[in-house]
Order: structure tokens, then C-alpha cells, then sequence
């Protein structure tokens, strides 16, 4: 009776341990968010920062984005061309514009090499141009994405898209689609249908207009055990535009570090391209990523 009695003690006593384990992770968790809905800065600590106050991109951060056609489409894609990156007046530059052949070519810098890291917070200060026929991105990914045989969940590996910015999306109602992604799955095709059987989940409700364009914004993207929040020009909770939970968006958040990419690229999605607008720029004034204390 008395060892029964000494094993029921024991498993209760371990079980209310895990609980507070439990309970003390989701407490780290919610101080990310303070009561009043604002983003706690005072929880996170600096892991790396890039302010491009150099005249040329920094190899022990940066690499360039493979040289590689995006997208596809015939008529319609680009490629990915190291010349289209450079350092200007403490900005990464990233120029779209078209070839003297008529090819369409675009900037794309990542951390693929040098930084990666799971759960956090992103922050990049930038401004982008108008144009039709493209889109700018600043986007996390990781080698398990593509990898992992699908399984229903972005536990494993994602593609976390921070933001998209489709200047000429809806040109009837003079604006540019902007929203949040997270995919997953990988990116194998589907023998049958010939299609992806990448998983995705989106937001596209929130559009810019003209004024958008003419000065710089900031976006904190805060990715942590609950999910993914976005926040732009602002941290408290009225700039909250996005908020993910990650059974909703990937049926598990993502816990695979992942590295940066700041990009843009033609495809089909951006419109018919008009050359009389290039070139065009994304120019990005700094980039500085956080983790918890």
C-alpha cells in the first residue's frame, strides 16, 4: 500500500512539474506580447544587424541569391542577376530592370551561409518604387522546405514570407496587393496533376496605395511558438496587420532555423510589365533580427 501510495506520488508530482513547464514556456511566449496587445521590445536581444554602411555587401552576412530564372512563365519571369545588387548611400540596393535582349533581371541577397534562426524577431526598415510586372520580398527559408517529404505541417519546414509587395496586382483600383505567407510541404510536383504539393496559407486583405511609395517603412515580424505576427511602422497594437496562429497558418509553427532573403523578381503575378517604369528599386536602410531573452 505504501509503495502504491509512493508511486502515485511520484507520478503526480511529475506530472505537476511538466505542467508548470508547460505553463512557464507559454508565459515566455506571451511576454513577447504585452496586455495591451503592443510588441514587448524589452524581451528580445540583438543577434544580428546590417546597416549596408559599406561599399560593398558585407560576404561575412550577405551572399548573393543563386543566379537562377524565377518563376517560369514564359514572357512573363525573370532572373535572379548579382549585378542587380549593390551599396548606395547606406542602403542595399536591389535594381529590376530589363536587358538590352529584352530579359528581365532583378537583385537577390540572403543568409543562407553566414545566419540562421529559429523563433524571433525581424526587423527591416525599407522603401520600394513602383512598378508593374513584379514583386518585392523580404522572406525566411530553410533547406528542410524542400527536403522533407510532405506531412501535413510546417513543424518540419517552411517557407515564411515576411511580406510581398505587388506594385501593379490591381491596376484597376490603382493599388499593390500586400500580404504575409507561410508555406509548406516542399515544392515537389504532383505527378498526377503536374501541380506543387506545396501547402500554403495566405493574407492578401491589406493594399497600398500611391503615397506608399514615397517614403521608408518598418516591419517588425515577430515568430515565436504561438505563430506569426507583423507589425509595420509602428509597434503597438493598432499596427498589428497580421496575426498567424500557427494552427491556422501550417497546422504547427515552424521550428527549423531558417536564413533571410531580401529579393524581387518578375512573374505573371505582377502584371503585365511596363518598362517605361524601369528601372525600379528596393532599397532597404537596415535589417537587424532578435531572440529572446
Amino acid at each position: 500500500m505504501k509503495k502504491t501510495l509512493a508511486v502515485c506520488i511520484s507520478i503526480l508530482a511529475l506530472a505537476f512539474t511538466c505542467c508548470i513547464k508547460e505553463n512557464h514556456s507559454n508565459e515566455i511566449v506571451q511576454e513577447n506580447i504585452n496586455p495591451d496587445g503592443s510588441l514587448n521590445l524589452n524581451n528580445f536581444t540583438l543577434t544580428f544587424k546590417d546597416d549596408f554602411e559599406r561599399n560593398t555587401l558585407d560576404k561575412k552576412k550577405w551572399s548573393y541569391s543563386p543566379e537562377m530564372e524565377r518563376q517560369g512563365e514564359k514572357g512573363w519571369g525573370g532572373w535572379w542577376n548579382d549585378k542587380c545588387s549593390s551599396l548606395k548611400n547606406g542602403n542595399y540596393v536591389c535594381t529590376c530592370k530589363i536587358t538590352q535582349d529584352g530579359t528581365p533581371i532583378s537583385g537577390a541577397i540572403q543568409t543562407r551561409e553566414t545566419f540562421k534562426q529559429k523563433f524571433g524577431l525581424f526587423h527591416i526598415r525599407f522603401k520600394v518604387e513602383k512598378a508593374d510586372g513584379l514583386w518585392y520580398a523580404f522572406w525566411l527559408l530553410n533547406d528542410e522546405m524542400a527536403a522533407n517529404a510532405p506531412d501535413g505541417s510546417a513543424k518540419d519546414g517552411a517557407e515564411l514570407d515576411i511580406f510581398e509587395i505587388v506594385p501593379g496586382a490591381d491596376k484597376k483600383n490603382n493599388r499593390a496587393d500586400f500580404g504575409m505567407s507561410v508555406h509548406w510541404d516542399g515544392y515537389e510536383e504532383d505527378e498526377e496533376t503536374g501541380k506543387p504539393k506545396t501547402q500554403s496559407a495566405s493574407d492578401f486583405t491589406h493594399h497600398l496605395y500611391n503615397d506608399f511609395y514615397k517614403d521608408y517603412h518598418e516591419v517588425w515580424y515577430l515568430w515565436d511558438k504561438t505563430g506569426y505576427k507583423f507589425f509595420m511602422d509602428g509597434t503597438d497594437k493598432s499596427h498589428m496587420i497580421f496575426n498567424f496562429p500557427a494552427e491556422e497558418y501550417g497546422k504547427e509553427v515552424c521550428e527549423v532555423p531558417s536564413y533571410m532573403i531580401i529579393s524581387a523578381e518578375f512573374g505573371k503575378w505582377g502584371g503585365e510589365i511596363d518598362p517605361s517604369q524601369l528601372p525600379a528599386h528596393f532599397y532597404v536602410d537596415y535589417v537587424e533580427v532578435y531572440k529572446e531573452k
